[in-house]
């Protein structure tokens, strides 16, 4: 933190107050200077996500935040989309990348519209799902966590986006309980899908994900999973919706909290 202080002064300094607040600027810094363990997670996030993705490929990142799932391939030959609808992202996003990505301030849902939403202390928490937010905190999850702020924020639909950015290699989507409206905005089938999943309070939300993928693929869909942050295979092999909706009500999965299920479209 002093080295960084007394190497960025001026309008420099200025420019990156100006762009980030409170937590924001503290988790910027971070990406600035990250810790060892950021590293290996950083590497170990470049491996997993380059089994989707080669050169020249689109990825797409909804629900970007500051782009910590960007920051590993920032330098990769890819064609990198962030859907972001959060302001203070937005400029730190800018801020960090300039013209390397493109950014969309917007949320995704099932059709164009203004819609609320619900700005939470933590940014990574701000939802456009009550329905959400009441069950994270009945858990216990976030109960630590406030959404006492409301934005109106303009939501567009992930076909319309394909329509002007290209279809996507592999699609990120973590945005906290709405991921099945975002899909519902989906006509079409994508290589490859990552939804964030918090378990077990949010798996019903999830298998009704995995059958809106199933409905609109043009086979079928195979489907594995990453528990937390550890971007490794949980499953011993690519499942079936029916197998993946077997794994999901076992003790074993609900007991590994949170993570990411894949889904690739056959």
């Amino acid at each position: 933190m002093k080295n960084f202080i007394k190497n960025i002064t001026g309008n420099s300094l200025k420019k990156i107050f100006e762009n980030t607040v409170g937590i924001e600027y503290l988790i910027y810094l971070n990406y600035v200077f990250p810790s060892t363990e950021e590293k290996t997670i950083k590497s170990k996030r470049l491996s997993f996500y380059q089994q989707f993705l080669n050169q020249g490929s689109i990825y797409f990142d909804i629900g970007a935040n500051f782009g910590n799932r960007i920051e590993p391939l920032i330098h990769e030959n890819f064609n990198i989309v962030a859907v972001e609808p959060q302001a203070e992202c937005v400029k730190l996003l800018k801020l960090r990348y300039g013209k390397k990505i493109t950014i969309i301030p917007k949320g995704l849902g099932e059709k164009e519209e203004i819609k609320e939403m619900h700005i939470a202390d933590n940014s990574v928490l701000s939802s456009f799902s009550t329905d959400w937010i009441k069950t994270t905190q009945e858990s216990g999850r976030f109960k630590k966590y406030n959404w006492n702020n409301t934005r109106k924020i303009e939501i567009t639909t992930l076909d319309r986006v394909i329509a002007e950015h290209g279809k996507p290699n592999f699609a990120k989507i973590d945005v906290e309980g709405y991921e099945l409206h975002v899909l519902n905005g989906l006509t079409q089938p994508i290589e490859m899908i990552s939804l964030e999943y918090a378990a077990p309070e949010g798996i019903n939300l999830i298998e009704k994900c995995l059958i809106r993928l199933e409905n609109i693929a043009t086979n079928s869909i195979e489907c594995n999973y990453s528990v937390g942050e550890s971007m490794e295979w949980a499953g011993n092999k690519w499942y079936s919706l029916e197998e993946m909706t077997t794994v999901m009500r076992t003790t074993e999965f609900e007991n590994t909290g949170f993570g990411d299920i894949y889904v690739r479209s056959l």
